[in-house]
């Protein structure tokens, strides 16, 4: 049987799957696709964060609008939900925009709306920090994407996340719903320009290394040959 992280591995042997019969494949990510190289959203000369996420996750997004008040100086730019023309008639975007104007942090948060896929390799490569701060996130992909692009990653600590962001070189992992410390661990990262570059080259390394199609293929292929042969054998 196959998982996407560890986490859904424990997931699975809690509700009686032997643990010797669940192979650990995460998702996989286009490398040629999601890279350092290529073009990069404009942006100003202030720090940015990035986040992707919908907008109906209000919890999440509302402990990273707290967060952006101990964080003065920086931008953040929310991407998802619908087209940003549409954006008015969408409750999740309403709710959040309340929010961050009695945060008095409205002047740092941008609301993008949805972004294409062609867009967002280069809107992930004009962050110096990409932060996921869903409370649970199965596959981790959009952290792997990010850090594919050579962007380091502030994450919760839940779901394939673990697995993707190597806390401290990769990135930093942080509990869920704590804006004070994911305001401090963000501060600590834009503080320290030599740090954010060697977890941008760790970053890409670590995507272009284990999250690979051509290596996510390989060893999907090799647990369903495993599993034919066992079959062939019972048999």
């Amino acid at each position: 049987m196959l998982a996407n992280s560890s986490d859904e591995e424990s997931d699975l042997t809690r509700v009686g799957v032997p643990r010797r019969s669940i192979r650990v494949v995460p998702c996989g990510v286009d490398t040629d696709e999601f890279n350092p190289e290529g073009p990069v959203a404009e942006r100003t000369t202030r720090p940015r964060l990035v986040t992707v996420a919908d907008l109906s996750e209000h919890d999440a997004l509302a402990t990273l609008l707290r967060a952006m008040a101990k964080v003065p100086g920086a931008d953040l730019v929310v991407a998802g939900g619908p087209a940003q023309a549409n954006l008015g008639d969408d409750l999740g975007f309403r709710r959040l925009s309340k929010l961050a104007d009695s945060l008095g942090v409205s002047g740092q948060v941008t609301f993008a709306g949805q972004v294409g896929r062609a867009a967002l390799p280069p809107l992930l490569r004009s962050a110096d920090l990409f932060v996921s701060v869903s409370e649970y996130d199965p596959t981790g992909v959009l952290a792997v994407q990010a850090m594919a692009c050579g962007t380091p990653v502030i994450a919760s600590a839940v779901g394939g996340q673990v697995d993707a962001v190597i806390d401290g070189t990769t990135g930093i992992l942080v509990p869920p719903g704590r804006p004070a410390l994911l305001a401090q661990r963000i501060r600590q990262l834009l503080a320290h320009p030599m740090l954010l570059e060697a977890f941008s080259v760790a970053a890409a390394d670590r995507a272009k290394s284990r999250y690979s199609w051509d290596r996510i293929a390989h060893e999907t292929i090799a647990v369903y040959d495993r599993a034919l042969d066992a079959a062939a054998v019972a048999a």
